[in-house]
């Protein structure tokens, strides 16, 4: 008989003691780094028995990777086990994903086995839109008074989805020295290649959306939002707030190190 599988999401560099750890519980455990495509589709494929998510490094990474495969349908019934962090930061996340479980890695074996045994009824964690219910869109995306916008390569109707932005807002398609926010559509690996371009021609304060496809929407992309992350780091840049803006598209807002948290 074949062991059940586990898939051990990690960013630790305890992540192959971690999976030891597990495999004494009669499981094969796959600790491999995560994929950087379809990651929806591959771990449906494997269908393993839970996914274990460790929260020691990166959280705000395995928050992300918990609420893509809770709002797939094709991955939404796994089992989905959260070990490691703080408790006040996984308590942070355990209130947008209320159907998976939470638990220290001195217990995660005893819990990823009470989960597979009887698994949570699993809700659709809310949209960022239904979390931010009431706020139009402008406001998500913390446009200002006479403010210059670059967009790039917006889809048709944006515009009409910002709903009332504040007075004075201009938008323009070319980043210039009036430039105080770029929001930048990405539809491939090979357009978000232009990031360190991008990144380079910004002048000091001002703020990048990256908007990528949405893995649940209609759109179909070869990179994803961990593609995105990865991109911003090899520039020195880190994103710090997301954003919803419809059914088929997502943004990350990414800034300078330094610079985040003086807005």
């Amino acid at each position: 008989m074949k062991r059940p599988v586990i898939r051990l999401v990690s960013w630790s560099e305890d992540a192959s003691k971690h999976a030891k750890e597990l495999e004494t519980g009669g499981f094969r455990v796959d600790a491999s780094p995560l994929e950087s495509t379809r990651l929806i589709g591959r771990i449906a494929e494997m269908a393993p028995a839970a996914v274990v998510i460790d929260l020691d490094r990166k959280p705000s990474h395995g928050k992300a990777v918990g609420a893509v495969l809770t709002r797939a349908k094709s991955t939404r019934g796994i089992p989905l086990v959260f070990a490691g962090a703080p408790e006040e930061k996984a308590a942070h996340i355990q209130g947008d994903l209320p159907g998976a479980v939470f638990t220290s890695w001195a217990k995660a074996l005893a819990a990823v086995k009470r989960a597979i045994a009887n698994p949570p009824v699993v809700a659709r964690p809310k949209s960022y839109m239904e979390q931010w219910a009431g706020r139009t869109l402008a406001k998500k995306l913390d446009l200002k008074a006479g403010m210059t916008v670059a967009l790039i390569g917006a889809p048709d109707g944006f515009l009409e989805l910002l709903g009332d932005p504040p007075e004075g807002v201009e938008f323009r398609e070319e980043i210039s020295r009036a430039t105080k926010m770029v929001i930048w559509f990405v539809r491939s690996a090979a357009e978000l290649e232009e990031f360190g371009f991008i990144s380079a021609r910004l002048m000091k304060g001002v703020a990048l959306w990256v908007m990528h496809p949405k893995q649940s929407g209609k759109l179909r992309a070869d990179f994803n939002q961990l593609d995105v992350r990865r991109a911003a780091k090899d520039v020195g840049m880190i994103d710090y707030k997301v954003c919803s803006v419809d059914e088929d598209w997502s943004g990350l807002k990414i800034g300078r190190k330094k610079c985040i948290g003086r807005e």
